[in-house]
C-alpha cells in the first residue's frame, strides 16, 4: 500500500529517515526490502542515536544485523553510525539503555532461524561516549541468558529495572526440525523422542515456517524483569509472569506510577488484548497477570512517563478477532492522568486505508523541554521519526 493511502495527524510531524532518497543501499542484490523494530534515545544535548535491524527477509534469520545513526542537530539530519553484526548467527538489539548522559547499554540477542526464538544467546555491550565506541558485547553478569530485554526504567529508588521475555520448553519435541537426516536420533532413556525433518536442501523460507510451528507446539513464552541496585554491574531476575490464551506472554513494558509501584504491560498473542501485572516492591515480586480492556493486535507498546505523573502510551489499538485478520494499523497514542486506571485521550497519530497494514513498534523518548514525544517506527520497510505536542489531546 503507497504512502499516500496514510492519514497522519496535523499536529504531528513525520520524516523518514531510513533508507531515505537513496534507497536500500542492497536493493539490487535481490535481498527483500525488510526492516524491524527502530530504537531512539537522547544521548546528549540534540543528539539522537537510532537503531534498527535489517538484513534478510523476516525475524529470526542468521543474515539478521543491526544498523546504528546518529543525529546531531535532534533528528533533522542523520549520518551512519557503525552496525551490530554477528558473523555467523542473526543479532536483534533488542533495547538501548541510557541511564546517565553518554552512557548507553545496548542489549543484544542472537539466533539460529532454525529454532526460531528459542535459543537466543543474551550480551550487552556499553558505550561511554554516546555510542562512538563500544566495549563488549559481553554476556549479561549474573548469568542470565536466553532473554530478549526490552526496554528499561530507572526507579525512584535508583533501581534499573529491564523488562523481559524468554521461552521455555514445554513440549515434547526436543530438537528442533532438521534439514535432511539428523546425525542422530534423539533418545531420553529408553524413549526416543520424535523430531520434524525437512527434506535435504530446504529452502529458508520452509525452515522458518517449520521453526515457527515447531516452537509453537512445543514452547510458552514468560515474563519477569532484570533488577540492579549497582549501576549494571550485575543483574538479577525476578518474576515469573504466565499466562495469556494462548501461552504467550511476550515483549512486557514497564513503568513506575505515582506511589512508586511498578506496573508492566504484556503483548499476549491471538486473544487481542494486553495483559497487566504490578509490583509494590521495585520489581521483587509481581501479581499474577491478568487480562486488561487495552486491545491489541499482538504487538509491542512503548510506555513514557512525564514527571507531572501522565503516562503516554503508543500502540495499535486493535482488537484481534478470530478469523479476521487485521494489522497494526492506526498507530496511535493514550494518554492517562491516573496511573493508567482510565485514558483520557485516545488520538490516531497515523492510519492506513489498508486494514492489514503494519505501523510497527513506537520507540523514543519524552523531550519534555520541547513539549513533545518524539519516537520512530516502521513499516516493515522504512523507518520514520515522528514528533506529537505532549498536548496534542
Amino acid at each position: 500500500m503507497p504512502e499516500s493511502s496514510r492519514t497522519i495527524h496535523p499536529e504531528a510531524t513525520n520524516v523518514e529517515i531510513w533508507p531515505g532518497p537513496e534507497g536500500y543501499p542492497w536493493a539490487d542484490t535481490g535481498i527483500r526490502l525488510w526492516t524491524r523494530e527502530a530504537l531512539l534515545r537522547q544521548v546528549g544535548p540534540d543528539e539522537l542515536l537510532c537503531t534498527w535491524t535489517t538484513g534478510g527477509f523476516t525475524e529470526p534469520y542468521e543474515g539478521n544485523f543491526t544498523m546504528i545513526a546518529r543525529s546531531r542537530d535532534g533528528g533533522h539530519t542523520w549520518s551512519p553510525a557503525g552496525e551490530f553484526r554477528h558473523p555467523t548467527r542473526g543479532l536483534f538489539t533488542t533495547e538501548l539503555f541510557t541511564p546517565a548522559s553518554g552512557e548507553v547499554h545496548a542489549f543484544l540477542q542472537t539466533y539460529a532461524s532454525g529454532a526460531w526464538m528459542c535459543q537466543l544467546h543474551s550480551y550487552r555491550a556499553v558505550s561511554h561516549d554516546g555510542g562512538e565506541t563500544w566495549d563488549g558485547p559481553h554476556s549479561i553478569p549474573g548469568g542470565i541468558q536466553n532473554v530478549w530485554v526490552n526496554r528499561g526504567i530507572i526507579h525512584s529508588s535508583g533501581r534499573w529495572i529491564l523488562p523481559v521475555s524468554w521461552a521455555e520448553l514445554i513440549g515434547p519435541e526436543w530438537a528442533e526440525p532438521s534439514v535432511g537426516r539428523a546425525p542422530a536420533p534423539g533418545q531420553v532413556g529408553t524413549r526416543a523422542l520424535s523430531q520434524v525433518e525437512l527434506p535435504y536442501g530446504s529452502d529458508t523460507g520452509l525452515r522458518y515456517q517449520a521453526a515457527c510451528a515447531w516452537a509453537d507446539r512445543n514452547h510458552r513464552y514468560v515474563c519477569g524483569v532484570l533488577l540492579s541496585d549497582d549501576g549494571g554491574e550485575s543483574f538479577r531476575l525476578r518474576g515469573y509472569l504466565k499466562g495469556g490464551i494462548h501461552g504467550w506472554l511476550i515483549e512486557p513494558r514497564v513503568v513506575e506510577l505515582s506511589d512508586g509501584r511498578v506496573a508492566m504491560l504484556i503483548r499476549s498473542q491471538r486473544d487481542g488484548r494486553l495483559w497487566r501485572s504490578e509490583s509494590d516492591d521495585a520489581g521483587e515480586t509481581w501479581q499474577p497477570p491478568e487480562r486488561t480492556e487495552i486491545p491489541n493486535p499482538a504487538a509491542k507498546v512503548n510506555l513514557l512517563r512525564a514527571h507531572d505523573g501522565r503516562i503516554f502510551l503508543l500502540h495499535n489499538p486493535v482488537p484481534l478477532e478470530e478469523g479476521t485478520p487485521r494489522g497494526r494499523n492506526p498507530l496511535s497514542l493514550w494518554v492517562s492522568d491516573d496511573d493508567m486506571r482510565t485514558w483520557r485521550a485516545q488520538v490516531d497519530l497515523v492510519s492506513d486505508a489498508n486494514p492489514r497494514a503494519n505501523l510497527n513498534y513506537p520507540d523514543g523518548i519524552l523531550d519534555e523541554e520541547r513539549g513533545e514525544l518524539c519516537f520512530v517506527w516502521e513499516d516493515t520497510v522504512r523507518v520514520y521519526l515522528m514528533r506529537v505536542p505532549m498536548e496534542i489531546a
